[in-house]
């Protein structure tokens, strides 16, 4: 019986840790780079691949343009019964059947033709940007979620490290209180400190989890056992040695120029509205060609077949068009309407993004000078802690001021991660208005 009882104890305890070990190995987390990510977000995200369907329909209507000048071809058949005329003279006819068979080409060509083309090839030209656009608008929000992730797992980081030093701190005083070296209230002010920060750490570890999760899914990920890689501060370090003094005079020069793609979409616009008031006013206004050939079989049951061959030619002119309030004349007036408020846009945006561009500028500067007053900070608060924690241990001060030691220790922290975010958040702006983007040195 305990030889039994002992054999599936064994069983038992080994399955256990096989179970554990195979547990462990399906939990295993997997640092993923910046650039990986990237990478993934150009590979799988559903947005990138529409852009791409619309991209290459604007390609594909391009190239082919000149299909308009393709020849109509057609081919009928019919078969026609002609019956007796009881009334009149041939009323003796008996029925008559003629089969005939028809083919027809045609060719039409419109005094629009060439500038239809010429406006296909910009439309392509402003698809393209558009997709470059699209595609840069994923991978910087795929910078900003993955620098968001980074921010999350160093605060949590941060968390843990207080949660330790509380249970620390608590663990000594109750060894202090068993003593009687400390007082009950000192104790249980420790005890409710230490326990008051374990939910904030579990909530904390949940939203980071669900970051994690959605993330994923923007970059067609299944598996969400990921985690971010790197430090803030070290991708600000790549920021700004990517766009030096240097970078940044051209990127100056460029925005006054307009040589970015937010203009240089909003030109291409213009360009292919001014081809468009061309265009109705050709079609409006301008004359249409037409050419045609027939060719007709015709059978007879009464008859010898025959064929009949036709041909025509002939140019159309719509004179109704010329009268101010016709709907051709409303038609160019609308697409120079168009242009006009293009136009309007483009020295809008001229402004703006000239006025965004200093803001961005002005911003970093002054990021930099925060993020320079909260290290000095950092370690002023990382020493009062110190010398509050020891002066605590010697009983020369109360647990209280240990305490806000503690807590203005942890936020200095968590402040200077924020401000390394909000510093990478603005280089992110200044990488989408001027379509120039930094590559990051992996390790």
């Amino acid at each position: 019986m305990y030889k039994r009882l002992l054999f599936f104890t064994v069983i038992a305890l080994f399955a256990n840790l096989s179970f554990a070990q195979n547990n462990t190995e399906t939990k295993v987390v997997k640092s993923i780079s910046l650039e990986e990510a990237l990478n993934l977000a150009v590979k799988n995200n559903v947005s990138i691949k529409r852009e791409q369907i619309t991209l290459d329909s604007a390609k594909r209507t391009s190239e082919h343009s000149w299909n308009s000048l393709l020849p109509s071809l057609s081919v009928s058949a019919n078969d026609e019964v002609e019956f007796p005329d009881l009334a009149g003279t041939n009323a003796g006819c008996g029925l008559q059947n003629n089969l005939g068979v028809e083919g027809k080409v045609s060719f039409t060509i419109s005094s629009d033709f060439f500038a239809s083309m010429e406006k296909t090839k910009l439309d392509y030209e402003a698809a393209e940007i558009s997709f470059e656009q699209a595609v840069s608008e994923i991978l910087l929000q795929v910078k900003e979620t993955y620098f968001s992730l980074l921010l999350a797992k160093q605060n949590l980081d941060f968390i843990k490290e207080n949660l330790e030093n509380a249970k620390n701190q608590a663990q000594q005083n109750e060894e202090r209180y068993r003593r009687g070296t400390l007082s009950e209230l000192e104790y249980l002010s420790s005890k409710v400190s230490y326990e008051k920060l374990k939910p904030e750490l579990k909530a904390q570890q949940l939203q980071f989890k669900n970051e994690l999760k959605a993330f994923c899914l923007f970059l067609g990920l299944e598996d969400d056992e990921i985690t971010p890689d790197g430090s803030l501060e070290d991708f600000i370090t790549q920021y700004e040695a990517f766009f030096n003094e240097t970078k940044l005079k051209s990127l100056e020069e460029a925005v006054k120029n307009g040589n970015i793609p937010s203009i240089k979409h909003i030109n291409k616009q213009i360009e292919a509205g001014q081809k468009e008031v061309k265009i109705t006013k050709l079609s409006a206004y301008g004359p249409n060609a037409n050419l045609s050939y027939s060719v007709n079989p015709i059978i007879s049951t009464n008859e010898n077949g025959r064929i009949k061959h036709s041909a025509s030619v002939g140019i159309s002119v719509p004179l109704e068009n010329l009268l101010p309030f016709s709907k051709g004349a409303d038609s160019i007036k609308a697409a120079e309407d168009s242009v006009k408020d293009l136009q309007l846009q483009l020295s809008e945006k001229i402004k703006s993004t000239d006025a965004e561009f200093a803001h961005i500028i002005q911003s970093l500067n002054q990021k930099e000078e925060n993020i320079a007053s909260l290290k000095t900070f950092i370690s002023l608060a990382q020493t009062s802690y110190e010398t509050t924690k020891f002066a605590y241990s010697k009983g020369m001060t109360e647990f209280l001021s240990l305490q806000n030691a503690s807590k203005e220790n942890l936020e200095a922290k968590l402040n200077l991660q924020n401000e390394y975010l909000e510093n990478l958040k603005l280089y992110i702006s200044l990488e989408k208005l001027s379509g120039i983007h930094c590559h990051f040195m992996e390790d």
